[in-house]
């Protein structure tokens, strides 16, 4: 069984592993449609976050009014970007994206340079990518998988940072949107469709 306890006080109970976004379902129509995003016992985590069976679980729900949704869906749109540049530029090498104050970045490393010119380009591809609103799906995975994963996609930052920069980590996660996959730990938001007004604005 799985009790949740919500911000309120009241309690939902489950008799096996469960996810935010199954309890904004229970809750209503209207959460689960308006959810992006939740706390569990003080992580940031995402919809698709599994409750273990045999847990106690404080849970929040976020909604875009939240500020703690609005940095996970810039982390989204990082990703969103990242695919359009790689669709764009084939080949470019993905290094890390995350969000920060006031926004969201991704380092590259592709044979183009990138200039200001780059952006209408860039944003238009973005644009399509929101449009049809693909989810973000969590894949976990164990150390030697990912680095697989990572030598197909001939990501060799990502095979770096696995080597070398994760090796404490049995288990990794990527998320996949569409034909784009990137290692990631998450979280993000169900689908692209709920990222609002964006601006790209320097390099």
């Amino acid at each position: 069984m799985v009790t949740i306890t919500l911000p309120d006080g009241s309690t939902k109970e489950y008799d096996s592993e469960v996810t935010p976004g199954q309890v904004a379902a229970d809750i209503g129509p209207g959460l689960a449609r308006a959810a992006m995003a939740a706390e569990v016992n003080g992580q940031i985590v995402g919809l698709d976050y599994l409750i273990p069976n045999g847990n106690e679980a404080t849970l929040k729900l976020f909604t875009k009014k939240d500020p703690e949704a609005l940095g996970v869906m810039r982390h989204s749109a990082a990703h969103v970007m990242a695919r359009a540049i790689m669709r764009i530029f084939p080949g470019v090498q993905l290094a890390f994206g995350p969000t920060i104050d006031g926004g969201f970045y991704y380092d590259f490393d592709l044979d183009h340079k990138l200039s200001d010119e780059d952006f209408e380009t860039i944003e238009a591809e973005m644009k399509k990518i929101i449009k049809a609103d693909e989810p973000f799906e969590r894949i976990e995975t164990g150390r030697d998988e990912a680095l697989n994963i990572v030598n197909d996609l001939g990501q060799e930052y990502k095979v770096e940072h696995i080597r070398d920069g994760l090796t404490e980590h049995d288990q990794l996660s990527f998320y996949r949107q569409g034909e784009f996959i990137d290692l990631c730990r998450g979280p993000h938001i169900p689908s692209a469709g709920a990222i609002g007004a964006y601006k790209l604005l320097s390099v």
